[in-house]
């Protein structure tokens, strides 16, 4: 029988090992759906410790099962899932295990949700005998925009055996080191994409009156598109329409034929969502109608908004709370980025989990995406415990 304080004490234990893991995938960072030395690392140590491995999910995910010591399939699950996929960002720190892969970073910290995650790994089979049920950790690629969560989903991720529970951990710049934060309901926001075509008739710059100009016109769908915030959505409900690039024109005395134009738009609220697909696609079509040109526009959702089960949240704060102390967990405030993890939460019971990685003084406090993003790794064992905590809570024999 171990108590949660001992659980802390193991991951304690190992955090020069968790830190040595999150530094060698660190320096060799690979881009999503190309994960396959992180993927080959992981399952080794996986393998090495006793673990059912199962390689080539969604390209190069991999998962781990531990059978409690029942070892029946059937008994109830908890999975818990670490992401694995770096960006296309060189890194400007100057740090000995900088990244060594020019132009790729881990600038969002999946480089320590795996090491925690593996750090996690090595304690529950420590403590097998303890575990009234299986664990399954999930080691996923292509969160970056490549919804790696919802492909690993669709390859039967969450059967064989079935998942009745999950949990992630995400590490967090702008939060102090060491608080952890937790919020029942939409935490995450959906990620949209749109793309616009504008084509209206090009020619000499000295004579616009005998052009159609896209690039004029691109101008007022910006303008018109940031109303949908401002006019049609109630000012108490989050939602952001963004435009991240537009392209036209090569020269300086050319109005060109076409312009491309293309951003995000996020919500909490699918109603929200149906509102700015509809307006998007309202405004460019009536302002290119308005000046005679023809247009396109592509909105696509790319994933949901991250929602946590109440129960779910309710467990991880109680346990989160016995292991480090009640003042350590804070409610956490809801945020426009977006997260895959939320394919999960649709289809299973669970919660993600906020991590503050953020020091000053150690210079982690620099925002995710960024070249400078770095995580404060003295409280990266903090993450592998909570990973640990929760699955042999849930599975424990213990009585409750």
């Amino acid at each position: 029988m171990y108590s949660l304080k001992d659980i802390l004490g193991m991951a304690k234990e190992l955090s020069s090992e968790i830190i040595e893991w999150r530094r060698r995938i660190h320096m060799y960072p690979e881009l999503g759906y190309q994960e396959y030395d992180t993927s080959k690392f992981i399952a080794e140590h996986l393998r090495e410790w006793g673990y059912d491995v199962r390689t080539g999910i969604a390209e190069t995910g991999v998962v781990g099962i531990l059978y409690g010591s029942s070892g029946e399939s059937q008994s109830k699950t908890i999975a818990l899932r670490a992401d694995m996929d770096a960006l296309p960002i060189e890194e400007l720190n100057e740090k000995p295990y900088k990244s060594r892969i020019r132009g790729v970073m881990h600038a969002c910290g999946h480089d320590a949700h795996v090491a925690m995650l593996l750090g996690a790994a090595k304690i529950l089979v420590s403590i097998r005998e303890e575990l009234g049920g299986n664990v399954k950790l999930i080691f996923q690629p292509a969160e970056e925009g490549g919804n790696g969560a919802l492909k690993m989903i669709e390859e039967g991720v969450l059967e064989n055996p079935k998942v009745d529970l999950i949990y992630g951990i995400h590490v967090w710049s702008s939060l102090p080191s060491g608080i952890v934060a937790l919020k029942e309901g939409p935490l995450l926001a959906a990620v949209g994409e749109f793309k616009i075509s504008v084509k209206g008739r090009g020619g000499h710059g000295a004579y616009p009156h005998s052009t159609i100009d896209p690039i004029v016109i691109s101008a007022n769908i910006i303008q018109s598109i940031q109303t949908i915030v401002s006019r049609n959505i109630d000012p108490i409900e989050p939602a952001v329409v963004s435009v991240g690039y537009i392209h036209a024109g090569k020269a300086f005395n050319i109005i060109p034929e076409q312009a491309e134009l293309g951003g995000t738009y996020r919500y909490l609220n699918e109603k929200i969502g149906a509102i700015i697909r509809d307006r998007l696609k309202e405004i460019v079509s009536n302002t290119c109608k308005a000046y005679g040109a023809q247009c396109s526009i592509n909105v696509e959702d790319k994933s949901p908004p991250l929602i946590n089960d109440r129960q779910a949240v309710d467990f991880a704060r109680k346990t989160i709370g016995e292991m480090l102390g009640e003042e350590k967990v804070i409610e956490a405030k809801p945020s426009m980025g977006g997260e895959d993890y939320a394919f999960y939460t649709q289809k299973v019971p669970g919660a993600f989990i906020i991590l503050g990685t953020g020091n000053p003084e150690k210079g982690t406090d620099k925002p995710h995406h960024s070249p400078y993003f770095d995580v404060d790794e003295d409280v990266l064992y903090i993450g592998t415990a909570i990973h640990a905590a929760l699955a042999y809570s849930y599975l424990s024999r213990r009585e409750k």
